[in-house]
């Protein structure tokens, strides 16, 4: 391909580029530091299945609330003292390959706009943008295993449509508390839907109780959940059980 590629390039999902990273590259890891990433619902589970920890350990150990004006935004925390690199990332690599965030798989593809992609950094900074290694975006995206997001976070996508604020700080704090604990603290959550305040209220059937041990299947049960408007009365009952924000 001809032309440099950068955050001014504009592609469409059959667009074509050059990418690949390698250790080989001068600025290997230079991407992995002093940047902002958010993570997702199913980015938080699948991290804390790597690391062996709970959801409220990871998220307490490598995460910011990044937002609370509406829907509660989790941020990956960068390593103080450390040039601010991330703490998953050493000098052999991303300790966290396998299971990285959907930002880090995106990388170096941006969404722009709908159906419509650019690069997040210049093919100055990102030395991989000059290697002959030739993707589509949609190629790109498929490979790097982004399609099973679109499934398990779909009603995730739609919840800030629903999510409404009441103006009362107390119950909007305790909604935020809900939508934290529901869509990434997925452990916490699966000890509040097992209470039997819960259980009784939004009458969980055995088989949904054997099914809900399952991490994801669970993450889907809490957006289906929250996009139902549960009953605030029943969950203030419960209200000790959630985290704090």
């Amino acid at each position: 391909m001809n032309g440099k590629q950068g955050r001014d390039s504009i592609l469409s999902a059959d667009g074509r580029f050059c990418f690949s990273c390698h250790r080989g590259l001068a600025c290997f890891g230079s991407c992995c530091r002093d940047v902002n990433i958010f993570l997702s619902p199913y980015d938080v589970l699948r991290l804390k299945r790597k690391l062996g920890v709970s959801s409220s350990e990871f998220l307490q150990e490598y995460t910011l609330l990044a937002h609370e004006a509406g829907i509660p935004l989790v941020q990956l925390k960068m390593r103080e003292g450390e040039d601010l690199r991330c703490p998953f990332v050493g000098p052999e690599g991303c300790r966290v390959y396998d299971e990285r965030p959907w930002s880090c798989r995106m990388a170096p593809v941006d969404i722009k706009g709908p159906e419509t992609y650019t690069f997040v950094f210049d093919s100055a900074f990102c030395l991989g943008l000059n290697e002959p290694e030739e993707w589509t975006v949609t190629g790109w995206m498929a490979d790097q295993g982004l399609d099973v997001y679109e499934e398990v976070e779909a009603l995730f996508k739609q919840l800030p449509g629903r999510f409404k604020l009441t103006g009362l700080d107390f119950l909007d704090r305790h909604l935020r508390r809900l939508v934290y604990m529901a869509c990434y603290d997925v452990d916490r959550f699966r000890e509040f839907v097992f209470d039997p305040v819960f259980l009784e209220a939004f009458e969980v059937s055995r088989v949904g109780k054997e099914e809900l041990q399952d991490d994801v299947a669970l993450l889907k049960f809490g957006f289906a959940w929250l996009m139902s408007e549960p009953d605030l009365e029943v969950t203030l009952k419960l209200r000790d059980k959630l985290p704090a924000l």
